[in-house]
């Protein structure tokens, strides 16, 4: 339903910017390490829970850390060459920042 007259769905990758060491640690009570988990993967379980293809791309810009942010675009059933095309599309008009750029 909620591709129902729409090619691709626009979200964040992840709820938040990184979050410092230890946040996601096994050591943190299962209960609340779910919670925080889920806190911060918040956009992508949905694709998996119901098998669209979905991907993910840098945007332009960073955090006031200089972190990286991406953005998720996510498909209707098949449509993966539809996402590899945007993705393309995308990095043709303005170059992904490579790992050996930084």
């Amino acid at each position: 339903a909620a591709f129902r007259g729409r090619d691709l769905v626009l979200t964040p990758v992840l709820a938040h910017t990184t979050p410092r060491i230890g946040h996601l640690s096994p050591t943190v009570p299962y209960a609340e390490l779910v919670e925080r988990i889920l806190a911060y993967v918040a956009f992508t379980p949905v694709n998996n829970v119901v098998g669209t293809p979905s991907i993910s791309v840098p945007a332009t810009g960073a955090t006031e850390d200089g972190l990286p942010v991406g953005v998720m675009f996510s498909g209707r059933p098949g449509s993966e060459r539809t996402l590899l095309d945007v993705a393309y599309t995308l990095e043709a008009d303005r170059p992904f920042r490579r790992i050996q750029d930084v």
